[in-house]
């Protein structure tokens, strides 16, 4: 459940304030015990790792795992898929009190708390290392990648480095964090003990080291936010609480941040982005300065989790957002057999739901002319399928599809699923008819109308002399198209036979 940080009434009378702070506590109470039951969470334990580790991340390409020994050069990998660690080739910087890591094009970069003047770089196909400057002239562990580079951060520091040019940018001063700093062993800024995670345009991050600071970085503007202070908890037999450590990750199913702490604590602090909110979770066993990585391949996604400077432990944590996807399915038809497929998907929530999947197997028969999402993408092969991405509670995303259909009656069925767990999952099904002409020259009039209305159409009869067809059969019939939308009207013209004359 979430913490509640409580703080004094301002004015009033004693009652009245009371009963503010009583209510305030019942309704975040509430709210906080209503998201716990939402979200389906667990842990994983998975193969110790060989020393206490430190500079921890992830190839997002391949899911390996990477980290150093803390306070050594040992260099190790460890693969989900066999849930094992190999040892590589040793870092070329001693990780002293701690590190920070990143990947980015095929390279892991780490950073040291100890070291001000340089910064690791693992080759991952080489399984070779190289040096490159560090620019904030300070060690942190607080590094992140994303769109093609580097950020570092470290008090009111805040760099960017152009891995491709070697180019290093000084970006907006950080927050100075200042209610943190009420704490007398808070610096202003980040402490070199925190974490960066690059999300879409923006970088969130922690101030670390048992301080509660949280801001996000807006990439277009340059500028910073304070963000809400992170809960401080209590380790095990202390008296005292405190704010995160050294590691972050972000989980984008779930669009949330995530920390670890207090030093010697079991806390995993979780941030979700949309409701602007901190929760928190017990984790399996204590924790000091180390770091998380994410991994999203499936089959092996979740959030791994080291035990830092406290320990070789490691466990994987994997969460669910819980939501109700809902389908709407409607068609039209048009003339010559094109029938146009709406698809509209819903977040009933509460929570949002990320990777979902709209599938639509096209009916038998058909052919695909076109499929268009209002977001994501749309696959044919080997079954229509269209990628939708988020989908927020409460909002919507539609799919228009258009085949084309030679039967009468054409059912198509969809189905949506995503990575939330959604209790009430289940399908729409709509079924469209087409008036197909049947062939019908020289056939009785009453066998002509059972045969259209068969094939969902309306006759409409015009009689006419002719010479060559018995009177009472069918002349021809009268459409623009051998394929009519379900009901339209078709003229059948039917012989009076020779016309008599005096």
């Amino acid at each position: 459940m979430g913490a509640v940080i409580e703080r004094g009434p301002r004015r009033g009378t004693a009652r009245a304030a009371i009963a503010a702070v009583a209510l305030l506590g019942l309704l975040l109470a509430t709210l906080f015990a209503a998201r716990a039951e939402a979200r389906v969470e667990g842990f994983q334990g998975l193969a110790s790792s060989p020393v206490e580790l430190t500079a921890f991340t992830a190839d997002a390409t391949t899911g390996l795992i990477y980290g150093q020994e803390n306070e050594g050069t040992a260099y190790f990998r460890y693969d989900p898929r066999t849930n094992a660690w190999n040892e590589l080739a040793p870092a070329p910087i001693d990780s002293g009190n701690n590190g920070g890591a990143t990947y980015l094009g095929g390279k892991i970069y780490t950073a040291y708390t100890n070291n001000d003047s340089e910064l690791g770089v693992y080759d991952i196909a080489s399984n070779s290392w190289t040096i490159i400057d560090n620019p904030l002239n300070d060690g942190t562990t607080d590094i992140a990648a994303g769109h093609g580079k580097l950020y570092l951060a470290w008090a009111q520091e805040f760099f960017a480095i152009d891995p491709a040019t070697g180019i290093a940018s000084s970006l907006a001063a950080p927050p100075q964090f200042l209610p943190a700093k009420e704490d007398e062993n808070c610096d202003e800024g980040f402490e070199s003990w925190g974490g960066l995670q690059v999300v879409e345009g923006k970088i969130y991050g922690h101030q670390g080291n048992g301080c509660a600071g949280f801001a996000v970085y807006d990439i277009a503007s340059n500028s910073w936010q304070e963000l809400p202070l992170v809960p401080k908890t209590l380790a095990p037999g202390e008296t005292e609480t405190e704010g995160p450590v050294a590691g972050s990750a972000y989980n984008p199913l779930t669009n949330t941040y995530l920390t670890y702490g207090p030093y010697g604590g079991e806390s995993l602090l979780r941030f979700d982005i949309e409701a602007g909110a901190w929760s928190t979770s017990t984790l399996p066993f204590i924790v000091g300065d180390g770091a998380m990585a994410y991994v999203s391949l499936p089959g092996i996604e979740g959030v791994y989790i080291i035990q830092g400077e406290e320990g070789t432990r490691f466990t994987r944590y994997t969460e669910r957002n819980v939501a109700d996807l809902s389908t709407k399915l409607s068609s039209k038809v048009a003339k010559g057999g094109k029938i146009t497929l709406s698809i509209q998907v819903t977040n009933n929530g509460p929570e949002r739901a990320g990777g979902v999947v709209l599938s639509n197997p096209l009916p038998k028969g058909a052919k695909l002319l076109s499929a268009v999402a209002s977001q994501g993408t749309c696959n044919p092969a080997p079954a229509l399928a269209c990628n939708l991405g988020v989908l927020r509670s409460g909002t919507s995303a539609k799919v228009t599809i258009k085949v084309k259909a030679r039967s009468r009656k054409v059912t198509s069925t969809a189905t949506v699923t995503s990575f939330a767990f959604d209790s009430n999952a289940g399908s729409a099904k709509v079924t469209t008819k087409q008036c197909v002409v049947p062939k019908l020259r020289n056939r009785a009039l009453k066998g002509a109308k059972k045969a259209l209305r068969k094939a969902n159409c309306k006759p409409k009869v015009v009689q006419r002399y002719s010479s060559k067809v018995d009177a009472g059969k069918v002349i021809r019939s009268k459409s623009r198209s051998k394929f009519l939308p379900a009901g339209r009207k078709v003229k059948l013209i039917v012989s009076l036979g020779p016309k008599q004359t005096n």
